[in-house]
């Protein structure tokens, strides 16, 4: 009667792994941000010159962060066209028409 869709993921599994990519670009950004305002405090503190370092390394930090976030979308975008697929990308089908 309550048969899974076998065509692809349903709405809670979509649910989940929107929640998952949000949390995960959230703490990436936190995490190199954070970091990068901890360092420049530091320098900032050692060096005696108070707001430079922090934010140039907080503005230095950002290409690292937008790289991150692409490269954790793009990988979570490939796992979900190969579950809706069914699989059908890893069996036979290669991932350019170049190579056969």
């Amino acid at each position: 009667m309550n048969e899974p869709n076998k065509s692809g993921p349903n709405t809670a599994q979509i649910l989940k792994r929107t929640l998952l990519v949000t949390l995960s670009a959230g703490c990436l950004t936190f995490l190199v941000a954070g970091g990068a305002i901890l360092a420049g405090i530091l320098l900032d503190l050692r060096y005696d010159s108070l707001p430079k370092w922090t934010l140039v390394l907080l503005l230095g930090s950002a290409p690292f962060t937008l790289g991150g976030l692409y490269l954790l979308v793009r990988r979570v975008l490939k796992r979900g066209r190969e579950e809706a697929s069914g699989g059908e990308a890893e069996e036979g089908d290669s991932s350019s028409p170049l190579e056969q």
